[in-house]
C-alpha cells in the first residue's frame, strides 16, 4: 500500500500536469517547451536575501553579488566582481535644468550590501513570450534573427557613427527623452537606444541599452523599461535581454535592466530624460554601463559587459548608432516611436536625443560630427531630423519618431533587414 509521501508526489505530479496541459493548450506551447521553462526558471531564478515588489507588479530578489547568473557563464566562472571600472572618460555632466529627475520603479531604496536587485522571471512572462528563446531572442514571440527579420516588420529610425573621426571608437554616452509608445496587442516593441557595435552583420558583436515598451518581454505590462542587450553573433543564439542569461554583471544596489521607468515626458509638458554612458575601460577589460539623470552628479555603475562574452567587440568598436526601432506584426502595421509624433512638432511634443557623444581612443568624450549617417527605414511613419549643435542643454541632438501605421516599401529599405546591415549593403 502506498505510502503518505508516495501519495502526495502523486498528487503533485498529477497537479504538474494539469497546469502544464492547461498552460500548454492555452498559450499553443509542446509539454516539452513548459518543461523547458519550468527548468529555466529554476536555474535563472536565485535567492535573495530581500524580495522588493515594485507598484507595478515587478518583483527584484537581492541576490548575493557573487551568485548572480552572469557568473554561470562558463567564461566567467570564478571571476572576481569589478565594482567600479578603473578609469572613466572626461565627459560632461547633466546639468540641473527644467528636466524633472525620473524615478524609478524601486520601492524603496534598494538592496542591502554585498546584494543586486534581480528581476525575477516569472512564468508569465515565458508564456507571454511562448518559449525560453523567445524571451532571450531581441525579436521576441516572431523568433526572428535579423537575416530572417525582413524589411516588412523591422523599421528604423537612426544615426550612424561609421569610419568617421578615425573609425575607432570607445562607446558612447547620449541623453535619451523618455516617453511610452502605444504598441498594439499584435505588434512586438518600441525602442529608444544605444548601440556599440564591430564585426561584420551576420555575426556582429553589439552591445545596447535605452528603454523600451515590449509587452512579450515584460508578461504583458506595456510600461516603459530600461533595458539592456548583448550578442556575440549577431543575434544568432548567444546573448539576451536584461539579465536573462549568463553575461552581463550586476553591480548597482538600486538600478538594473528590466525595472520600470516610472516618470516620462507628457506631451506639451514636463520632459523627462535619461542619461547613459557605455564605454570599454582596459583596467577591468570590460563594456560598462553608466546611468544617471538630468539632475546631474555622480553617475551609477549599472554594471558591465565582461570582454570575455565578445569576439570582436574587445577593447574598441568600428560603429555606434543611436535612435528609435520598432517591429510590428505580419500585417505591416507598426506601432508608434518615440512620443508618436513627428520630428517637425519640435520640442516638447517630438522626442529627441541630446547631448551625443563618442569616447575617442584616448577615453575623451567628444561631441559627434555633422556627417554621421541618418536611417530612415520607414518615411511615411518614422522620420528623423538632425538639429546640429544646439545650446549647452542640447549639444549635438536630433528628433526623431512618428506615429507608425503601415508603411510604404521604398527603394531605400528594399533589401534591408537591420541598420548594421545597411551599412554592409
Amino acid at each position: 500500500m502506498a505510502g503518505p509521501v508516495s501519495i502526495s508526489f502523486r498528487l503533485a505530479l498529477l497537479v504538474c500536469f494539469v497546469i502544464c496541459f492547461v498552460s500548454c493548450n492555452a498559450n499553443e506551447i509542446s509539454v516539452e517547451e513548459f518543461l523547458e521553462m519550468k527548468n529555466y526558471l529554476r536555474f535563472i531564478n536565485r535567492p535573495g536575501e530581500k524580495t522588493i515588489e515594485t507598484e507595478e507588479g515587478d518583483i527584484f530578489d537581492c541576490v548575493d553579488i557573487n551568485k548572480q547568473p552572469a557568473f554561470d557563464h562558463p567564461a566567467l566562472r570564478n571571476q572576481t566582481v569589478h565594482m567600479e571600472p578603473a578609469s572613466i572618460p572626461d565627459w560632461v555632466n547633466a546639468e540641473p535644468s527644467e528636466y524633472i529627475t525620473m524615478k524609478t520603479g524601486r520601492a524603496d531604496r534598494g538592496c542591502p550590501m554585498g546584494t543586486v536587485p534581480i528581476k525575477r522571471v516569472q512564468m508569465e512572462d515565458l508564456l507571454k513570450a511562448g518559449s525560453v528563446s523567445n524571451l532571450m531572442n531581441k525579436y521576441g514571440r516572431s523568433g526572428y534573427s535579423p537575416d530572417r527579420l525582413k524589411v516588412t516588420q523591422h523599421k528604423y529610425a537612426v544615426e550612424s557613427m561609421s569610419g568617421l573621426a578615425g573609425g575607432v571608437y570607445k562607446g558612447t554616452q547620449v541623453t535619451i527623452n523618455l516617453w511610452k509608445p502605444q504598441v498594439k496587442s499584435t505588434e512586438i516593441f518600441s525602442l529608444a537606444q544605444l548601440w556599440v557595435t564591430n564585426g561584420p552583420s551576420n555575426t556582429i558583436n553589439t552591445i545596447e541599452a535605452g528603454w523600451n515598451v515590449y509587452p512579450g518581454l515584460y508578461g504583458g505590462d506595456s510600461s516603459t523599461h530600461l533595458f539592456i542587450y548583448w550578442t556575440a553573433d549577431g543575434y544568432h543564439g548567444t546573448g539576451c535581454y536584461n539579465l536573462q542569461c549568463p553575461g552581463f554583471v550586476q553591480v548597482s544596489s538600486t538600478i538594473t535592466p528590466g525595472m520600470s521607468l516610472r516618470t516620462i515626458s507628457t506631451y506639451g509638458g514636463n520632459q523627462v530624460d535619461m542619461t547613459l554612458l557605455a564605454f570599454w575601460d582596459e583596467g577591468t577589460t570590460s563594456w560598462w554601463l553608466g546611468y544617471y539623470g538630468t539632475n546631474g552628479g555622480n553617475v551609477n555603475w549599472v554594471g558591465y559587459w565582461p570582454g570575455k562574452l565578445f569576439k570582436t567587440l574587445v577593447k574598441t568598436a568600428n560603429r555606434i548608432d543611436w535612435g528609435g526601432e520598432v517591429v510590428g506584426d505580419s500585417t505591416r502595421t507598426f506601432p508608434q516611436m518615440g512620443s508618436g509624433h513627428f520630428p517637425s512638432e519640435g520640442y516638447r511634443k517630438a522626442a529627441y536625443m541630446k547631448k551625443i557623444m563618442y569616447v575617442d581612443p584616448n577615453l575623451v568624450l567628444r561631441d559627434i560630427p555633422t556627417n554621421v549617417r541618418k536611417s530612415e527605414t520607414c518615411p511615411s511613419g518614422y522620420k528623423l531630423q538632425d538639429m546640429g549643435t544646439g545650446s549647452s542643454d542640447f549639444r549635438r541632438y536630433f528628433f526623431y519618431g512618428g506615429p507608425g501605421g503601415r508603411c510604404t516599401t521604398t527603394s531605400e529599405e528594399a533589401g534591408t533587414t537591420t541598420c548594421m546591415e545597411e551599412e554592409s549593403e
